[in-house]
């Protein structure tokens, strides 16, 4: 069974279950779980697994442009893990992200399980489902680094970006290998920018890039009963990523459109790419537009959604 047709079983069984986080009057709620040799393995600093656990809820939470509020955090302990410092790490990840942790519950366990619930408020949810065609389809992010952090460090570089081997780097390629590891394990939710798309009534659909930006994108279009036309040329890409990929051996295309991790935006609007990124004060890149037509077209060619899929993929080794 791939995760595309559970899913789709899971929103038939639990009709409100279909979106980054349910939604119940204004409370906006979600929950991920990151397992020990699928998300991570005990080689991964503690402080990485804790942030990053937080994050993947808080980039829910910003896909429905909802502020976060409370967190719940349940944990399965196996003997390797100092408990006392994973929690503490738990509470300096949600110090920084100014959301209160309310509780939660431990247990022991073969392999560290973090599970984690976190609840927002929102006037306005953000959903999947309401794009429109002629919609200009943004990403909020240069991406790809996600994907290249975790071949790197599945090749010969540690979690400060260093090489395991001891090869010499130039400046440059230092700080690109620390920069993608960093954007891999420790990802930075859209939170602020979630919200302020929530306020802007010409933003009609969003996303968060956790599967890839081929798969995320097949299920916005599938929720909004529509389809896609993106411009490769017009997808923003992580920094100095197509420079580095002959030299250390990195797929760049698989990167950018198919890697998961990004916690970037995907998002729908009929303004212009100019006037919503003075909107919002940051840059966002337009790189297409909803068609009546379903599926999801990469210049013309149909893209398959080949992002992560955690019944069909490997596990990760970071």
């Amino acid at each position: 069974m791939r995760e595309a047709d559970l899913l789709e079983r899971i929103g038939k069984l639990f009709p409100r279950a279909g979106d980054d986080a349910a939604v119940i009057g204004r409370q906006v709620i979600t929950n991920d779980m990151l397992i020990e040799d699928v998300d991570f393995t005990r080689a991964m600093p503690l402080h990485f697994i804790a942030r990053k656990s937080l994050a993947a809820n808080l980039s829910d939470l910003a896909a429905m442009g909802s502020r976060p509020m409370y967190g719940i955090v349940a944990l399965g302990l196996p003997g390797w893990v100092d408990a006392e410092r994973l929690v503490e790490e738990f509470a300096a990840a949600a110090s920084e992200q100014r959301i209160e942790i309310i509780g939660g519950d431990v247990s022991r366990a073969d392999k560290l399980i973090v599970s984690v619930t976190a609840i927002g408020e929102t006037d306005r949810p953000l959903l999947r489902s309401g794009a429109q065609p002629g919609d200009r389809i943004y990403v909020s992010r240069p991406i790809g680094a996600s994907m290249a952090g975790l071949f790197l460090l599945q090749h010969g570089f540690d979690f400060d970006g260093k090489a395991t081997d001891g090869r010499p780097l130039t400046y440059g390629e230092r700080e690109f290998v620390a920069s993608a590891i960093r954007r891999h394990v420790d990802p930075e939710p859209e939170v602020e920018l979630g919200m302020k798309l929530a306020a802007m009534p010409q933003v009609t659909s969003c996303i968060d890039v956790s599967d890839g930006l081929s798969t995320d994108l097949h299920h916005l279009c599938a929720a909004s009963h529509a389809g896609a036309d993106i411009e490769r040329e017009r997808i923003p890409v992580f920094p100095d990523l197509a420079a580095a990929a002959l030299r250390f051996g990195i797929d760049v295309p698989q990167c950018v459109l198919h890697g998961g991790e990004e916690y970037a935006l995907i998002f729908t609007s009929s303004l212009r790419e100019s006037e919503l990124s003075v909107r919002v004060g940051r840059p966002v890149y337009a790189i297409g537009r909803v068609s009546r037509d379903p599926g999801v077209r990469l210049d013309g060619v149909p893209l398959e959604a080949l992002g992560w899929d955690h019944f069909a993929n490997h596990p990760t080794s970071c």
